[in-house]
């Protein structure tokens, strides 16, 4: 008898957390737009564009935490400053108005990395002679904005490769001179993002006007994709409990391990080596790649149950892989014992991670868990969370 817990962004925003990508990149242009000199209030910093744009989930702060006595470090609000004046990464980014989530957000790192290899596969005997890129399918405006071509004329018809990317000799690009710039850059952002969940996010802890009252007593282990200590924090989990998949926040930015990219890259990257992006390459190298669930010793018909209850987690293909070994395990399990229960906000969100299931797991196997109530969807509130963390794990036999 096991249960498993698996959290996922929703987790934190059922807590009233301000971790929305949109939420990040708003207070990000407040800090880049007002110069604060003194002390940031919680208005100070939330009151104008969050404010304006995310009204209903302003005031569900103000209704959760004691906003009052929150009060930001106002040194390390101009250390975030100085970081986002000088990032390609955060200035795209802020630019793009069709990012609506993290999932979004991965996916135009995809785009932004796709539109490069276009560009390098466009490379001809002509582009060599003359270096001008024109009536190639990309976003000329982007790569300025990263600063990998430029633009000579006023009226803005021919563009070429910026000096410092190309080989003036052999009249080639410095491919691996443009990645290399790129992965500093976009490591940079994943410092400026570490810095707002420890600097802003990490402020509301404290405040909480009252917890959930959840019990987490009878959870045997935790994973979660976030990088926040929520569970530590409002729930007094002790952190050797946690699997923090994706990497966790650090007050010290050389020792913080997030985990921000994509799943894969085009083939004309991993020629260049351009693995820096990519969600599997960071895990190694950050120390992140945890062992999330052991399918092995799941292989033998037995009587325990095993229940793994997912929180907060879109089920996106960008986390496959994770997916997959739910689904493997339940495969395995020859006792048939083993369900995947998944919460959801809204039957918007339900239809969501349902299609993103089905986007990933084999439509037979969905089908035939959910008949047999091996998968099942229950709706996220406090009442339904309790009775489905706190219900007895059961078992059926037919030997009685």
């Amino acid at each position: 008898m096991s249960k498993i817990l698996i959290t996922g962004n929703g987790f934190d925003l059922f807590h009233h957390l301000p971790t929305k990508y949109h939420h990040f990149i708003s207070i990000m242009e407040t800090i880049e737009n007002f110069g604060f000199k003194k002390e940031v209030t919680f208005v100070d910093l939330f009151g104008r564009i969050f404010k304006d744009k995310y009204l209903d989930d302003y005031n569900s702060i103000i209704d959760n935490y004691n906003v009052e006595q929150i009060k930001f470090d106002n040194s390390k609000i101009k250390q975030m400053d100085e970081l986002l004046k000088t990032n390609h990464w955060y200035k795209h980014f802020k630019n793009v108005c069709e990012i609506d989530s993290w999932i979004d957000f991965e996916m135009e790192i995809e785009n932004v990395l796709n539109q490069v290899s276009i560009l390098l596969r466009s490379e001809t005997l002509q582009t060599k002679k003359d270096n001008k890129f024109n009536n190639i399918p990309i976003n000329y405006s982007d790569f300025e904005l990263f600063g990998v071509i430029e633009c000579k004329y006023e009226k803005r018809e021919i563009f070429s490769i910026t000096e410092k990317y190309l080989d003036n000799r052999k009249r080639e690009i410095k491919s691996k001179d443009i990645f290399n710039d790129l992965a500093k850059s976009f490591e940079d952002f994943i410092v400026i993002f570490n810095r707002y969940l420890i600097d802003i996010v990490s402020g509301f802890y404290s405040e909480i006007k009252q917890n959930k009252a959840i019990s987490f007593n009878l959870i045997d282990e935790i994973h979660t994709f976030n990088f926040t200590p929520t569970l530590e924090k409002f729930y007094n989990i002790d952190k050797s409990k946690v699997v923090y998949l994706h990497g966790e926040i650090n007050e010290n930015n050389n020792l913080q391990n997030l985990v921000l990219g994509v799943s894969d890259i085009p083939e004309i990257l991993k020629i260049n080596k351009a693995y820096d992006f990519t969600k599997y390459y960071q895990k190694i190298k950050k120390n992140s790649n945890k062992k999330f669930i052991n399918i092995a010793e799941n292989k033998k018909s037995g009587l325990n149950e095993t229940v793994f209850y997912i929180l907060g987690h879109s089920l996106d293909k960008s986390d496959k892989e994770y997916i997959n070994e739910l689904f493997k395990f339940l495969e395995f399990d020859l006792s048939a014992h083993s369900k995947i229960c998944i919460f959801f906000n809204s039957n918007y969100d339900k239809e969501q991670k349902l299609k993103n299931l089905f986007n990933i797991i084999d439509k037979e196997t969905i089908v035939e868990m959910n008949k047999a109530g091996r998968l099942y969807f229950i709706e996220l509130n406090i009442e339904n969370i309790r009775s489905e963390l706190n219900r007895e794990t059961f078992v059926r036999s037919f030997y009685i």
